[in-house]
C-alpha cells in the first residue's frame, strides 16, 4: 500500500512499521519559517579598472611641485609679448577683429608695421617660447637635474625656430617660383597675427597648466582647443586669401601650401603619440 503523509514542519521522514510499502514520498513545507538569505554579490561592471593606464602629460602634472624656472620663462614670455603689443601699439580687441576681418588685418599691418621682416621675425620667438615650453614639460621625459631640462628646453626652443623660419623661407620661394609673390606675402602676412594670438594664448594658459595640480589637465585641453580653433580659422582664410589673389597656377599654389601646412602637424601628432 503507498501511503502520502502530511508531516509537520521540520519533521524527519518516517518509514511505517512492518509494512515495506508504506513509505513517505511527500512533505509539506508550505508553513515552514523561511529563514534570511544572503544577497549574491557581482562586481560591478562600473567598478574602475586596475589597468595603469596614464598619458604622458599626467604624469607631468600629478608631480610633487613645477620647477622654479618653468615660471621664469613664463614670466619672460608675458614681458616680451607686453613690450611688443605695446611698441607696436595693438590693442588685443583690434588683433582679435584682424584675424577674422580683412580691412581690419590691412588696418592692423599697416598702422602696426607688421609687414617689416624684423618684426616679423620676433613674432616667432613670442610664439614659441610658451608653447614649446607646454609641450616640452607635458610631454618628454624629466630629468633628475634641473640645468639638463633647461638645456633640452633650449635645444628644442631653437629647432623649433629654425622650423618656422625654414617654414617661411619655403613659401616665400613657392609664392616666387608661381610668380605670386604679393598673395603669399599677404598670406603670412595674415599667418603672422594668427602666430601673436597662439603665443599669448599659451603664455596666458601656460601657467595654469604647470602650477594648478590636476586641474591644469584640464586647462591643458583648453589650450589645445584653442589652439586647433586658431589653426582652423588660419588655415581657411590663409587659403581664401591665396584662392582669392592669386593671379596664375591657383591649384598648384593652394597644393603645395596645404603640404606645407598639414605635413608639419601629422608629423608632430605622430611623434607625441609614440612618446
Amino acid at each position: 500500500m503507498l501511503q502520502i503523509d502530511t508531516l509537520p514542519p521540520f519533521a524527519a521522514p518516517v518509514d511505517t512499521a512492518g509494512d515495506s510499502l508504506t513509505t513517505v514520498c511527500a512533505y509539506d513545507t508550505l508553513f515552514t519559517p523561511m529563514g534570511p538569505v544572503e544577497p549574491t554579490l557581482h562586481r560591478s561592471l562600473f567598478t574602475h579598472h586596475l589597468l595603469p593606464v596614464q598619458t604622458g602629460f599626467e604624469t607631468t602634472i600629478q608631480h610633487q611641485g613645477s620647477p622654479g624656472w618653468l615660471l621664469i620663462v613664463i614670466v619672460l614670455s608675458m614681458a616680451l609679448i607686453s613690450i611688443f603689443l605695446h611698441s607696436k601699439q595693438i590693442h588685443l580687441t583690434d588683433l582679435l577683429y584682424s584675424a577674422v576681418d580683412h580691412r581690419a588685418m590691412d588696418r592692423m599691418l599697416r598702422d602696426a608695421n607688421l609687414t617689416h621682416k624684423v618684426d616679423q621675425a620676433a613674432i616667432a620667438p613670442l610664439m614659441l617660447i610658451p608653447l614649446s615650453l607646454v609641450c616640452f614639460y607635458s610631454f618628454l621625459p624629466q630629468q633628475n637635474n634641473t640645468w639638463t631640462n633647461i638645456l633640452q628646453y633650449v635645444v628644442i626652443l631653437g629647432a623649433c625656430i629654425g622650423v618656422y623660419y625654414a617654414r617661411n623661407g619655403i613659401i616665400r620661394f613657392i609664392g616666387n617660383a608661381f610668380e605670386n609673390t604679393e598673395s603669399v606675402h599677404t598670406y603670412l602676412s595674415s599667418n603672422y597675427i594668427y602666430h601673436l594670438l597662439y603665443g599669448i594664448a599659451a603664455t596666458a594658459i601656460a601657467f595654469f597648466v604647470f602650477y594648478t595640480d590636476r586641474v591644469g589637465q584640464t586647462f591643458l585641453y583648453i589650450l589645445f582647443g584653442i589652439i586647433a580653433l586658431l589653426f582652423l580659422m588660419r588655415f581657411l582664410r590663409g587659403m581664401q586669401l591665396i584662392l582669392t589673389l592669386s593671379k596664375t597656377q591657383k591649384f598648384y599654389l593652394f597644393y603645395y601650401l596645404c603640404i606645407l601646412e598639414i605635413v608639419p602637424i601629422i608629423i608632430a601628432a605622430k611623434v607625441v603619440t609614440n612618446l
